[in-house]
């Protein structure tokens, strides 16, 4: 027996209607045919489209919470950084007060040191009265050549000739005293009053104590003004006292402080 032919079986095209009903008055329907390959396009383009607006959606969100998140940390940051400043401008006000005070300190102290100095410098002028008591005071001149002080009076001011000293007449119980501060240079005999005693002053000025008393001080001592030189009793009352300014003797009245 032959064999027997199946029919065969079509595939049936599917179409897909599409009705677009206008809202006119007129009340007229559009439709719109599609095969089954442009409906499957349509269908995946549409999905396509909705896939990108929801990572659209998605990407948006994420972005849009990153940049809330990038902007705390911002304000985070200036905040710190408002609050560092803020420290900073007080350490650095601080640091100004106390810069301004260590000024202040500083130009106190030079200020100071000024002042001392120049208190050095005037105590270091022999300017001083030599004894610590009152005394009467003989202006004369020291020849170097005699064998004693000549007195200075009017008949032989114009003619006597030495080196200028004023011989003073103390009273027992006071001192002689430096006249100003500086360094024993010599402690020597003297043929004239018995020892002499001399202070450079370190300025150009040097005076000169002659005594015949027992000296106190020592070549090299460092003294202030007023320190005792000699004590005065019975037997040392007559003080020759002498200034020397830059190796020239000169006339202690221009210095001495009579009142001293």
């Amino acid at each position: 027996m032959g064999k027997v032919a199946k029919p065969k079986k079509h595939r049936h095209k599917r179409h897909y209607t599409f009705m677009i009903i206008s809202g006119d008055s007129d009340g007229s329907t559009k439709r719109l045919h599609l095969n089954h390959f442009k409906t499957q396009l349509l269908a995946y383009t549409c999905f396509a489209i909705a896939l990108a607006i929801i990572c659209y959606i998605i990407y948006t969100a994420i972005t849009i919470n990153t940049l809330r998140e990038i902007e705390l940390e911002q304000k985070a940051s200036i905040e710190a950084l408002l609050s560092e400043n803020d420290e900073l401008s007080t350490a650095n006000d601080k640091l100004q007060t106390e810069n301004e005070q260590l000024s202040a300190a500083i130009n106190k102290r030079i200020e100071d040191e000024h002042v001392v100095a120049e208190e050095a410098e005037a105590l270091a002028v022999p300017s001083g009265f030599p004894l610590s008591g009152t005394a009467s005071m003989t202006s004369a001149v020291d020849d170097t050549n005699s064998t004693s002080i000549t007195e200075i009076t009017d008949e032989n001011k114009d003619t006597a000739t030495g080196n200028p000293i004023v011989v003073f007449s103390a009273g027992e119980g006071s001192n002689v005293i430096a006249s100003g501060s500086g360094t024993v240079t010599t402690v020597t005999s003297d043929a004239k009053f018995g020892y002499v005693i001399s202070i450079d002053h370190g300025n150009g000025y040097v005076s000169i104590y002659r005594n015949s008393g027992n000296p106190l001080v020592s070549e090299g001592a460092v003294i202030d003004k007023g320190d005792i030189l000699f004590v005065v009793d019975e037997n040392n009352t007559s003080l020759g006292y002498q200034i020397k300014q830059d190796d020239n003797y000169i006339d202690p009245v221009t210095l001495i402080e009579i009142n001293g």
